[in-house]
């Protein structure tokens, strides 16, 4: 038995997208957590990604039920295929780089 997604099917509303995007994960034997846990993020970061733009999520979500990001969320994408607004880095880091610390010594 094969399972495909048609875009035709998919929510627009975010609320009712959410919960589609748990059955066409639970029918896939996933969800946000082995999401989480495959992706190296928090279950609750995967679950935001569905109400706040973040390109790599997306991608992790989408690929899990067989569309794209842009197919999944494409409010978030001009016709061309552009992101409308602009996303945070996967590589973030919210912590100073050890390399790149001053340790308050004179030159």
């Amino acid at each position: 038995m094969s399972i495909t997604s048609s875009t035709v099917d998919i929510p627009k509303e975010p609320a009712i997208r959410r919960a589609w995007v748990v059955y066409q994960l639970r029918i896939r034997g996933l969800s946000f957590g082995s999401l989480a846990r495959d992706s190296g993020v928090s279950r609750q970061a995967i679950s935001n990604a569905l109400l706040m733009p973040s390109s790599h999520l997306e991608e992790i979500i989408a690929e899990a039920i067989g569309l794209t990001a842009q197919e999944l969320f494409p409010e978030r994408f001009d016709t061309t295929g552009r992101r409308l607004h602009r996303t945070r880095s996967p590589e973030r880091n919210t912590r100073a780089n050890p390399d790149n610390v001053k340790t308050g010594e004179a030159a």
